[in-house]
Parts: structure tokens; sequence; C-alpha cells
């Protein structure tokens, strides 16, 4: 992971783990973000120590620590469409995210997770659109 103050702002903002002792504590996003606690932190979230799951089962708490590819924005997915077909994937995606997130998603204002972006391509094959999706772009960042 890098070192910059927004791990350091974000680890003040995200619950942390401090179980070494886990098995999956190094890929844990969770436990990474431990690294980046300063003394400017007088508060954090942590989880619970008398919470961690016992030896050998799976933690419900555990996040990965590797990057997922977030897109943004897709303002030209309806420019080669036939309109029959732009007009019900646009509203079949609208019901799914609701107006108002619909549009932070279109206008890049919300980044769109590997399962959103799946999700949008499904909604495109299920109206008959078979083409590739392209987002107007991407980023790799954690899935806090």
């Amino acid at each position: 992971m890098e070192n910059n103050s927004d791990l350091n702002n974000q680890a003040a903002r995200y619950t942390l783990c401090f179980n070494d002792c886990c098995a999956k504590a190094e890929s844990c996003l969770r436990h990474s973000m431990t690294q980046y606690n300063t003394a400017k932190n007088i508060r954090l979230s942590v989880i619970n120590p008398l919470c961690y799951p016992e030896a050998g089962k799976e933690c419900p708490h555990f996040r990965t620590n590797k990057k997922i590819r977030v897109a943004w924005g897709f303002k030209n997915l309806y420019d080669d469409m036939p309109a029959r077909i732009s007009r019900a994937i646009h509203l079949n995606l609208e019901a799914i995210f609701n107006h108002s997130p619909y549009y932070r998603y279109r206008n890049q204002k919300l980044g769109l997770t590997p399962k959103q972006q799946e999700c949008i391509r499904q909604v495109c094959r299920k109206h008959g659109w078979n083409k590739e999706i392209a987002f107007d772009r991407y980023t790799e960042e954690y899935d806090w």
C-alpha cells in the first residue's frame, strides 16, 4: 500500500482490525490500514477483539487489500443504440440504481464497482445489446 495523507485520513474514518493472529491479516484491508494510524487520530473505529473469529473460521469483517477496477461514467453508452433499446436500458438501469444515483454514476460523480459494471452489461444484453460496454474512465481503488 502506498503511504500518503489520503490513507492516513482514511484510516481515521475506516473500521480497523488489530488482530495480528488472523491468518488473513496480511491480505486484509482493515488490518493493513492500521499502519496508517497516527497520534492525530484520538478516536478510532476498531473490530472488537471479543468478536474476532475462532481460529480456522471465516472472518465476517474481512475486506481484501487488493485494489479493484472502478469505472467512472457512461455518458456515451447509448450513442450507437437504437432508440427502443436505449430507452429500455435507461429505464431498467434507473430502476436498479434509482434516479439520482443513476445520474451520479452516469456523470462520474460516483464510481461503479466491478459488480455494478457487470450489472450494466447484463441489462444491456437482456435488452439485446451485445456490443462491448465502454465506460468513460477507470481507476484502481480499494474497496472500502
